[in-house]
């Protein structure tokens, strides 16, 4: 009963930093222990490489960004200093959700079971989203900028200082914070069904890209001096217009003005902080992300109804019946299936009457469209066994061949694919045309050729480095850097060989010749894809005792 009054102590009350060393010192064991095995050492080698590949591109970025901090500074132009600050913003809000298949995600709920304080379960959870590769890079940025502000103003450091470290706590504060509440609202039915309506209506309101660029081509966009001065008003109250107004007080010496911006700034992490303090009190009170006890009183209700609406396909139907009522519950995977598409409309914004979009060229617009929508099927593909959990002991115990099992996700895949095809292929018929007959058929072949090996490579890294796979969370659990980096590797040099092929030969007009390059590479595929079946209860019983280690263990 000590520990239930620690909360009441403060977050650096002597318990309470017993319990920030105890949890170093449990990463720090759970890091060296990991090093014993060669997994724990690629998963290792995998991390720092994509740590270091987007430091890299932060860096890129920071540098651009603290010249461009020098160059406002020092010319006294001062009133451009926020479109400095709303990059910042947007790369570190936006960034985790394009890249959650290589950040690392620690369910911190376990920690739950001891007695620790709500004030020390909220500053443990927000430590640890200092490591987010958006925390980085974000950090990165505005060191950059600081950089460049501090040597063309040397005398506002202060000023400059405490805005940037402000700007930088809101945005690792809304960033836990929209996490935590995504997680929470696809974790239901209901608020997953709210969720898909808002994102069709996204979805619907890209479509208006299309028309207003036609309206406007070749004019001027009528935005007066009022309209500009109005647009200015309202985002200098917003936390980047804020943070440049603190910095452009710091370097005129009008310090109340600066204080004030401050003031602005700390209500907006306050505010941030309520939210994000909400949403985990109630974790902490024992909320539980999921609809298990509803979902379990509805099957009892149902048996009969379930029994009779199975699949008749023996092992086969069974498996492929439970792959789709995982992927029904889990808003995640859902999310994950819907988001290619709704980059591909965003990256085909432009008109389709013009034959180019805002990024996509319509000549390449369908070969693009068909690679990109495999990124939807990562989690599944290559990591298939990962949602199994602790059931994947019943896999091994039940008479039925593990290449049985696999046939069945892998036929599911396809599947999916087929339906991200079609969705794909209306798409860019849509907004760009029916594509060129060479095109079609080249990309067609090129298919026949990447989801066999695709299916081929997604079974031998779900075998050999799965990891245990949350399906109510939009961070990947502990272990999927090394997953996330082969599967990308993997891809890469998929697409790698197809433009290889496709673009040298369709500039010379022989996309035909492509085609049948391609139909050569899919006989090699799909051969390797039906060797890798017949050896993969060979290969599930050589890695049966990794498998139950990594995934039955505790959440």
């Amino acid at each position: 009963m000590a520990g239930m009054t620690g909360g009441l102590a403060g977050i650096f009350s002597t318990e309470s930093r017993q319990q920030y060393g105890a949890v170093a010192a449990m990463r720090g064991q759970m890091l060296r222990h990991s090093l014993r095995s060669k997994r724990g050492n690629f998963e290792l080698g995998a991390r720092i490489f994509t740590i270091a590949f987007f430091s890299v591109i932060a860096l890129a970025i920071g540098t651009g960004l603290g010249f461009g901090a020098y160059s406002i500074a020092s010319g006294h132009t001062l009133r451009l200093l926020v479109v400095l600050f709303w990059p910042v913003l947007f790369l570190w809000q936006f960034l985790p959700l394009m890249v959650a298949s290589f950040q690392e995600h620690v369910d911190l709920s376990a920690f739950l079971r001891f007695p620790m304080s709500f004030a020390a379960y909220m500053l443990v959870t927000l430590v640890f989203g200092l490591l987010d590769i958006s925390t980085i890079m974000g950090s990165i940025c505005l060191y950059g900028i600081w950089i460049g502000l501090v040597v063309a103003q040397p005398h506002a450091v202060l000023g400059i200082t405490a805005a940037l470290l402000l700007f930088a706590i809101f945005n690792i504060l809304l960033t836990r914070t929209i996490f935590a509440w995504i997680d929470r609202w696809l974790a239901q039915r209901r608020t997953r069904e709210i969720m898909g309506a808002a994102f069709l209506f996204l979805l619907l309101s890209v479509q208006l890209i299309n028309p207003l660029m036609q309206h406007y081509q070749g004019r001027s966009f009528p935005i007066g001096q009022k309209t500009l001065q109005e647009i200015d008003e309202a985002q200098s109250i917003l936390p980047p217009g804020l943070t440049a107004s603190a910095v452009r007080y710091a370097i005129r010496n009008h310090q109340p003005q600066s204080l004030s911006s401050l003031g602005g700034l700390v209500l907006y992490g306050g505010a941030t902080a309520l939210l994000f303090g909400f949403r985990l009190h109630a974790e902490y009170r024992g909320e539980s992300l999921g609809e298990g006890s509803r979902q379990s009183t509805r099957a009892r209700k149902s048996t009969k109804k379930q029994r009779a609406g199975a699949l008749d396909l023996g092992p086969v139907g069974a498996v492929i019946e439970k792959e789709l009522r995982y992927l029904s519950r889990s808003g995640i995977m859902l999310y994950s299936l819907a988001a290619p598409l709704f980059m591909l409309l965003i990256f085909s914004g432009g008109g389709m009457h013009r034959g180019s979009g805002l990024f996509l060229r319509g000549q390449y617009a369908l070969p693009a469209g068909v690679a990109y929508s495999f990124l939807g099927l990562t989690r599944m593909i290559y990591n298939s066994l990962g949602g199994e959990g602790a059931g994947i002991q019943l896999y091994f115990l039940s008479p039925t061949p593990f290449r049985t099992i696999m046939l069945s996700k892998n036929l599911m895949q396809a599947g999916l694919f087929c339906m991200e095809l079609l969705s794909v292929c209306l798409i860019v018929f849509f907004r760009y045309g029916m594509p060129e007959g060479g095109i079609i058929a080249a990309t067609f072949c090129w298919l026949l050729f990447a989801l066999p090996l695709q299916l081929a490579s997604g079974n031998i890294v779900s075998l050999t480095v799965a990891y245990r796979m949350t399906l109510t969370r939009m961070s990947r659990e502990e272990g999927a850097a090394g997953n996330g980096f082969l599967s990308l590797g993997i891809q890469v040099a998929i697409v790698g060989i197809g433009v290889a092929v496709f673009l040298p030969l369709s500039r010379y007009h022989h996309t035909g010749l492509a085609a049948g390059i391609f139909l050569m590479l899919a006989v090699a595929s799909a051969a390797f894809w039906l060797r890798i079946f017949k050896a993969i209860d060979r290969m599930a019983a050589n890695a049966r005792e990794n498998l139950i280690q990594t995934l039955a263990r505790a959440a």
